[in-house]
């Protein structure tokens, strides 16, 4: 199957096996010339299989035998960021909240609570949006533009827009809410962790080196909380003063 869609400002080409990939880009998908373009063999498919298993053991839990239709459709959009990293465009885990034209991230490892904490934004903050829950792609340029994406995690919460990033805050569970901007390298591994790192020698240094840019350009937070909804008004009022 060959389609485009429309991802950060490019169109990307599809070349797919599966009818899934095409289901669920279908909010992105566009009429343009496309700009890069990617295709899937049953290799790529395959090489995702492995990944899960290697993922699994790191976090030493068991690995889910996934179908080759949801694989392909990582292995999509792994091949989308390297591409989009020559565009100056990087894929950071986490997940984006914004109110008007204003955005900020949240990440953290997978189960410290990055959902639950902007639902708690959804439902105290007025205005409030999510860009996306999971896999957001963002553009340095002259300042940082963060984009929705179809990979938005189980729950699926994502927008087909973008918003001015205005900051990345380090998600910690605690038992009273607070938050303070803390440097670079205090939180630079979390960064590098969270950011998609390719195989590739080339692409990871541009990956490291958007990460740098990043990091030295854009506010950074950490945010102790619980689960409670003053979490979410006190990581606004403090992030929105900032």
């Amino acid at each position: 199957m060959d389609f485009i869609i429309r991802l950060a400002d490019t169109n990307i080409g599809i070349n797919s096996i599966y009818d899934e990939i095409h289901d669920l880009c279908r909010e992105y998908l566009t009429d343009s010339e496309a700009d890069i373009s990617v295709s899937i063999s049953q290799e790529d498919i395959a090489r995702e299989h492995d990944y899960n298993l290697y993922e699994a053991e790191l976090e030493g839990i068991p690995a889910f035998d996934y179908a080759d239709p949801y694989l392909e459709t990582l292995a999509v959009y792994r091949k989308i960021a390297v591409q989009l990293l020559d565009r100056d465009i990087f894929l950071m885990h986490g997940a984006v909240i914004a109110v008007g034209e204003k955005a900020w991230l949240f990440t953290a490892p997978s189960g410290t609570g990055k959902t639950t904490h902007i639902n708690l934004w959804l439902e105290n903050i007025q205005g409030s949006f999510v860009v996306n829950g999971d896999k957001p792609l963002i553009h340095a340029g002259d300042e940082f533009t963060v984009y929705g994406t179809p990979w938005a995690g189980k729950e699926g919460m994502q927008k087909n827009t973008s918003a001015k990033l205005c900051g990345i805050v380090i998600l910690e569970r605690g038992a009273e809410n607070s938050i303070k901007q803390v440097p670079f390298k205090e939180v630079l591994p979390v960064l590098i962790q969270q950011c998609y790192r390719p195989e590739d020698t080339v692409q990871l240094v541009k990956a490291l080196e958007l990460i740098r840019k990043l990091g030295s350009s854009l506010p950074l937070y950490r945010l102790e909380c619980n689960m409670l909804p003053d979490a979410a008004l006190t990581a606004y009022n403090a992030l929105n003063g900032g």
